[in-house]
């Protein structure tokens, strides 16, 4: 059971379970709150960095993908709190869109087989369509329409109300689809025209 592509490398590779001995040997253990950091967690906040987009200047690193979406949803109504905007508490997910099985990133997740036995979901979590692979035409955007869906979802909440889109910029456990082009900047545009913050869940495990 390898999970989606989290033994990517294949099992029982030394390598891998010498650096963690090496590592556990060194420090096993550092809180991530006050500030603390370590070597290894600087460099790679460092490489990442480096090789992401924009001016990176903070990483917190989490258990795992349901654990990093929660915190950016509360890191997305905190900045509407601190910017006087308490109003503003939806997140905007997608349909097929899957964000982790914590109680946030359940009802984020736009998945219905797994909200069954655990409702009512969290509330502040709204779906929207994405991209269908099998209505994709070759005129004009591909793309517009279901972003114009999206931005019904905001429109109908009231964008006064929405803190961020959340979305995964190839969607996994919903089928592996890969949006047309043009999508993702529409999507860009439609969080710059309400001053939405746009979430990029691409973690996958």
């Amino acid at each position: 059971m390898a999970s989606l592509w989290n033994v990517n490398v294949g099992y029982g590779r030394s390598e891998l379970a010498d650096a963690a001995a090496e590592q556990m040997r060194t420090i096993a253990f550092s809180s991530g709150y006050g500030g603390f950091g370590t070597r290894p967690a600087i460099m790679l906040a460092a490489k990442l960095a480096e090789l992401a987009p924009g001016d990176l200047e903070v990483t917190f690193f989490a258990s795992g993908g349901a654990e990093a979406n929660d915190t950016a949803y509360k890191i997305a109504r905190l900045y509407w709190k601190l910017r006087g905007e308490p109003a503003r508490v939806n997140i905007v997910s997608r349909l097929r869109d899957y964000h982790g099985l914590t109680y946030g990133a359940t009802s984020a997740t736009g998945l219905a087989n797994f909200w069954t036995g655990f409702e009512p979901l969290a509330p502040g979590f709204l779906h929207g369509p994405a991209p269908n692979p099998y209505r994709f035409s070759g005129e004009g955007s591909a793309g517009a329409a279901y972003v114009d869906a999206v931005e019904r979802v905001v429109l109908e909440a009231g964008p006064q109300t929405v803190a961020a889109v959340v979305a995964e910029p190839v969607q996994g456990a919903g089928g592996v689809i890969v949006p047309p082009p043009d999508y993702f900047p529409l999507l860009r545009r439609l969080c710059d025209k309400y001053g939405l913050l746009l979430i990029a869940d691409e973690q996958i495990e």
